[in-house]
């Protein structure tokens, strides 16, 4: 069979599967995000045990169990060796070290509120300050801004479709301009802010977007439900774009490499797209 070729712009990429001990659909059953930490790439599933570790190169290592996890959503790399898990349906995030133990937890006590955190929660970043940022998400429509000891310092947004107005904010990250970029799903468009949390522009040109991650040279890539991937130079114009395989690519993760990975769903599995010669 012929090898899989996809391209952004001028790069292209291979497309590859990962090592899989049994059939995909059962290895990645609930499958819902991805994020890249060190030297592993994790695969979290709505699912026990939640996470799935494989190699850079794709080789399956372990199944981990996250503790007090209810319906897990997104993951994502927080730039200090730890990273977060949005539970979406238990409404929290918890924080977790390279060795998958819990170091913090923003948590509501199951009891989720209106505007307030939480109400289904979809994903959290951490900017280079230390604040963390969540997008908050099903049951809400705005961002929450906590400082580095867990406290609530700022919540921005609302229901609607203005600017600085959400409708399902679905994915949430911090580029490398400390923008932070809000897949503003239902509104078909990502929303960019400063860390405070004001409006400076939009990219529209998305269908329902689910995920984004940057590359290494600030272009940001966004997956939508048309299904597809797009990549955005740093100004927001469209550079690239390609077809997704699965119905909705719900998570994206990029390895140091320049390797963009992503979780899919319907059918459930994960993609390498692995950079190669033009």
């Amino acid at each position: 069979m012929q090898e899989r070729i996809v391209g952004l712009g001028s790069q292209y990429y291979a497309v590859e599967r990962p090592d899989c001990p049994c059939p995909e659909e059962e290895l990645f059953e609930g499958i819902s995000d991805v994020t890249v930490l060190n030297d592993a790439v994790l695969v979290l599933r709505r699912v026990i045990p939640q996470l799935l570790v494989f190699g850079l190169d794709g080789t399956f290592r372990q199944f981990v169990e996250i503790t007090g996890m209810t319906y897990g959503h997104g993951i994502r790399a927080l730039g200090d060796g730890s990273f977060a898990a949005t539970d979406m349906d238990g409404h929290k995030i918890i924080v977790l070290d390279g060795n998958f133990e819990e170091v913090q937890r923003l948590d509501c006590g199951n009891r989720p509120a209106l505007q307030a955190p939480f109400n289904h929660p979809t994903d959290c970043a951490r900017s280079s300050d230390g604040r963390l940022h969540v997008s908050d998400g099903y049951g809400n429509s705005v961002i929450h801004i906590f400082s580095t000891d867990g406290d609530l310092i700022e919540t921005f947004g609302g229901p609607g479709s203005d600017p600085a107005r959400f409708s399902t904010p679905h994915a949430v990250l911090i580029d490398q301009q400390e923008r932070v970029c809000v897949a503003d799903r239902e509104n078909n468009r990502v929303q960019r802010f400063t860390l405070e949390g004001a409006f400076l522009d939009e990219i529209t040109g998305v269908y329902k977007p689910m995920a984004l991650e940057t590359l290494a040279d600030g272009t940001l890539l966004c997956t939508d439900q048309t299904p597809r991937l797009s990549a955005f130079s740093p100004d927001g114009m469209l550079t690239g774009r390609c077809r997704t395989f699965g119905t909705f690519a719900h998570g994206l993760g990029v390895a140091p490499d320049g390797t963009i990975i992503i979780a899919e769903m319907l059918p459930n599995r994960v993609s390498f797209l692995r950079p190669t010669a033009n």
